[in-house]
């Protein structure tokens, strides 16, 4: 399991966030979870978005990722790694 460190961003603040674990190889049902504990629509993520994720322990979401308007800027997840 990853732990995901989810934050939602506005006018540069952190508004709300929540950790989540998320099981790498379930990552669809894992963005679904962070939604729900976030009470934010879920967002459309692609497999490239997963992979750049995987590497990078970090991913921006945007309102081009969302069907439905959000009040915010962006949705950030973090890795929480480990060491």
């Amino acid at each position: 399991m990853l732990k995901v460190w989810a934050k939602i961003v506005t006018d540069h603040k952190v508004k709300h966030s929540a950790v989540v674990a998320l099981d790498p190889t379930d990552f669809y049902n894992g963005i679904i979870a962070i939604a729900e504990a976030l009470k934010i629509p879920t967002p459309i993520i692609t497999q490239s978005q997963i992979d750049n994720f995987i590497a990078f322990n970090i991913l921006k979401l945007k309102q081009r990722d969302f069907i439905e308007h959000i009040p915010f800027d962006y949705l950030e997840l973090n890795a929480m790694v480990e060491k």
